[in-house]
């Protein structure tokens, strides 16, 4: 059974075309999830003229003082048609505050959005590095099982003649039976995690990536790289700006705004006197507690937003130095494993096989030889992707790019 699911697998990825890196980024400029954040970035800028708006001027049309029982026009001076204009005006200039602080708003969601896209762009860079992990794995298990199978052969001629016991047959085809497990599974893993770039890239069909389209250049210059494109410092920069433009309008507010009126009364001139007009002037009087609580409001969250600021400035240098000191120590742990341990592991391994042909060392040493070697040929590539991944990691807080190109 565990047959028929590896070989409906290998069908699946026989049709995957692997694409490239580039045109796996240029997916993101369609992202669902990308195209509702804008969306709601130009909403948010249309909510932002609304903010800066007086509101429309008012029309009333009113009848006024008509006797009740008969309704009539004509039996006093009093009745007429009243027509009135109004509109609410403000002198505090409170409202284009609220405009530009609804502007920073917009501007802190786009920031955000531009950071979103860094995320899932870090996030394909990172399925790069699982991939080329795997698939350097892959070749070394398979490596090993080519040896081991070429070893079995050997154990089966030295027990043939009596130079090694029926056991030494018996653990060299488990360790065998092992290592075609494990070639397996590493099967399994490379195809489940090109479903996992396909739910990143909210793609309906399986993705792959070429790893040879990869700029991996682009990691080796980790420490030199600009830090122009830290769009969570700018949407905090933003919000900060929002906060206080908001506070700037709740200042303002003390000042109620006015609505001023004109109205003009048709009369039915039973006096000689003719029509009445009439203005108005209407002001609120602020003694609740409505605008002293926005105005507290608005200063507590901008409290809020200062020291979100402050403590993304302050962590920021921080979190850098510890990736930069963690890429240092996985860095010497890899050229130490590249110029000795590997070195060691792979003469113990190659001076046992020889011994164990000619009948000297027994079957135990080459196993444990052969698997030594293949745990240090591991741990490097291990070493190899998580050095990749902090570097990236490092990249993105440093607010640097990821691509050679354009960024999104």
């Amino acid at each position: 059974m565990k047959g028929i699911f590896l070989v409906t697998f290998l069908l699946i990825s026989s049709f995957t075309h692997a694409e490239s890196f580039e045109e796996l980024t240029q997916r993101l400029e369609s992202h669902e999830l990308l195209k509702s954040q804008l969306s709601k970035v130009e909403a948010m800028q249309e909510k932002a003229r609304q903010s800066g708006s007086w509101g429309d001027p008012m029309l009333s049309v009113s009848a006024v003082n008509f006797p009740v029982e008969s309704l009539s026009r004509n039996e006093s001076m009093m009745t007429g048609i009243q027509f009135g204009l109004s509109q609410k005006l403000s002198i505090s200039g409170k409202y284009g505050k609220l405009e530009e602080s609804a502007i920073q708003q917009a501007k802190t969601q786009k920031a955000q959005t531009m950071q979103l896209s860094r995320e899932f762009l870090k996030g394909i860079w990172e399925f790069g590095i699982q991939k080329e992990r795997l698939v350097n794995e892959y070749k070394v298990l398979k490596g090993n099982y080519d040896w081991i199978e070429n070893h079995l052969k050997i154990t089966k001629r030295l027990y043939s003649t009596g130079k090694v016991p029926q056991q030494a047959v018996l653990d060299i085809q488990i360790r065998k039976s092992e290592l075609k497990s494990q070639i397996d599974q590493n099967k399994y893993s490379q195809e489940s995690l090109k479903s996992q770039l396909s739910v990143l890239l909210s793609s309906e069909k399986t993705l792959d990536i070429d790893l040879g389209t990869i700029p991996w250049k682009l990691l080796n210059s980790w420490q030199k790289s600009k830090s122009d494109q830290d769009y969570h410092e700018l949407a905090l920069k933003h919000n900060l700006q929002a906060s206080d433009l908001k506070v700037d309008a709740q200042n303002r507010n003390y000042f109620p705004d006015i609505t001023l009126g004109v109205s003009y009364t048709e009369r039915n001139d039973i006096d000689g006197v003719g029509d009445f007009v009439g203005a108005s002037i209407t002001i609120p009087l602020p003694t609740s507690e409505m605008r002293y609580a926005a105005k507290k409001e608005a200063v507590f969250k901008k409290m809020e937003a200062q020291k979100q600021y402050r403590n993304y400035l302050n962590s920021r240098p921080n979190i850098l130095k510890k990736l930069t000191f963690e890429i240092m120590d996985v860095s010497n742990q890899l050229q130490v494993l590249q110029k000795e341990t590997l070195k060691y592991s792979k003469s113990s391994r190659d001076v046992t096989a020889k011994s164990y042909s000619r009948g000297g060392a027994d079957y135990v040493e080459l196993l444990r030889s052969e698997l030594q070697y293949q745990n240090q040929l591991i741990k490097e590539i291990n070493l190899i992707a998580n050095l990749k991944t902090k570097k990236i990691n490092y990249l993105f807080v440093n607010g640097s790019s990821l691509r050679t190109g354009r960024e999104l």
